[in-house]
């Protein structure tokens, strides 16, 4: 007869979700052999310890927006260091008048401090401040002539989306269990180790015949889950050439004699398992950062799009700037 024996499932590496979808399954299968595990005591308990970390889970599934709250403040931590890196940038412009806008800007930042680093308060109040001040009459031309703009108004949309996530959160506070997920989970692992001994202890004591269904059964659980977690660690850190990407045209420029910032539209299409195709439209400054050179005289003002976070690669599009547009 073959060797029966109990693969171990690599709890560890499982997310959350396969995490309790195999405990689920497990508990169901020890459930159907219990007879033969004859165990009712560690049986009882691994079926409440899977119900307690289920419970736990479909909480923290109600609870996406503390994870969206989370992705938006580093998104506006993007932007806002954009804004500060160009303002720098131009403090060292050739022209006296653009070097005067950006120390005239720099100085209202500088007044914050550094809001990435602040609490979500302080940075969520500093930033209304911020955007409410460079759209008034003492700093709106400042704000143009230094292309800031587009970098004010994304600023101020993740900004209030961010209050947004803030304001969903409040009710997740109240509902939330009494244990961590770390700890729910770490408590289903040993009442399913404390099973999974149990039997190989059986199997090396009376021979694997009366065990082999159950190892069968549980093996193939445990297979399919070990593979789940290769296959996603390799889309995990799997990141998308850009390079393909289309962008979309950029109208002709009117020569300012100052810098002009123009933020590009990059939509790149992918191809599914099935053979369809989706173009999907990429995000600025969380799926790409733009460079520009020769953007100031008339003539043709490169951009260098270059992936960030997931996206790797790099494009290069131009556009053509030009007097009396």
């Amino acid at each position: 007869m073959e060797e029966v024996k109990l693969n171990k499932p690599d709890l560890h590496s499982y997310s959350n979700g396969d995490h309790i979808g195999f405990h689920k399954l497990s508990d169901g299968t020890c459930v159907k052999f219990s007879t033969v595990i004859d165990a009712p005591d560690l049986l009882c308990d691994y079926g409440c310890k899977v119900a307690q970390e289920d419970g736990i889970y479909k909480w923290m599934r109600r609870s996406e927006f503390t994870a969206k709250k989370a992705e938006t403040d580093h998104n506006r931590d993007r932007v806002y260091t954009g804004i500060l890196e160009i303002v720098r940038a131009n403090m060292k412009h050739f022209d006296a008048s653009i070097r005067d806008n950006a120390s005239h800007v720099y100085n209202l930042l500088e007044n914050y401090g550094d809001l990435t680093r602040a609490g979500y308060d302080v940075e969520t109040n500093g930033i209304d401040s911020i955007v409410t001040r460079l759209n008034s009459e003492a700093y709106i031309l400042a704000v143009q002539n230094l292309g800031l703009t587009p970098w004010i108004n994304e600023l101020a949309s993740l900004n209030a989306l961010f209050k947004s996530y803030v304001n969903d959160t409040t009710q997740e506070q109240v509902d939330q269990p009494d244990i961590s997920t770390r700890t729910a989970r770490l408590q289903t692992d040993e009442a399913l180790r404390k099973i999974t001994r149990r039997v190989s202890a059986l199997i090396d004591l009376n021979g694997g015949e009366d065990y082999a269904d159950f190892a069968k059964e549980f093996n193939v659980l445990v297979n399919h889950y070990n593979t789940l977690v290769h296959e996603h660690y390799g889309r995990l850190h799997a990141k998308t050439d850009l390079s393909p990407a289309n962008i979309a045209p950029i109208a002709v420029q009117p020569y300012t004699g100052k810098p002009i910032y123009v933020i590009p539209e990059v939509f790149l299409t992918k191809t599914g398992k099935d053979g369809s195709e989706e173009t999907i439209e990429l995000v600025f400054s969380k799926d790409y950062s733009v460079a520009y050179k020769e953007n100031v005289e008339p003539g043709t003002a490169k951009l260098i799009i270059k992936g960030i976070g997931q996206y790797t690669g790099e494009l290069i599009t131009t556009f053509n700037i030009e007097r009396n547009v």
